[in-house]
């Protein structure tokens, strides 16, 4: 799962650099903008975006954009709407180590519930 984090200001690296550096994964943070093969990030950082009824986009926009399952609509949206838009992500993971979700709702139904 990629977090994205979307401000109006532009992407703020330095808080990127410090979490990172206290989380202890400074080097990953820094090496690059884009993730390896056979990873994926786990914070996107978007900047120069206005979000609001009367912004660059709204909330329900976003939304929509997400359910679609491609986390690249959102940037491909906004530099259509011709945003000057920034973005950062990186913190990656290894994709091996995904959850999977399925298998997690399925032993979540097998719990009892007391009433």
């Amino acid at each position: 799962m990629c977090v994205d984090l979307i401000t109006q200001r532009t992407a703020p690296f330095g808080l990127l650099r410090r979490f990172a550096g206290l989380a202890g994964v400074l080097a990953d943070a820094v090496s690059g903008s884009h993730c390896g093969p056979g990873t994926t990030p786990r914070l996107r950082l978007i900047g120069n975006v206005r979000v609001g009824p009367d912004g660059d986009i709204t909330h329900n926009e976003i939304h929509r954009l997400s359910a679609a399952g491609d986390r690249d609509l959102l940037v491909l949206e906004l530099k259509a709407r011709g945003v000057a838009v920034t973005t950062w992500e990186g913190l990656c993971t290894p994709l091996e180590d995904f959850e999977d979700w399925n298998s997690v709702i399925t032993r979540a139904q097998l719990a009892h519930v007391g009433i």
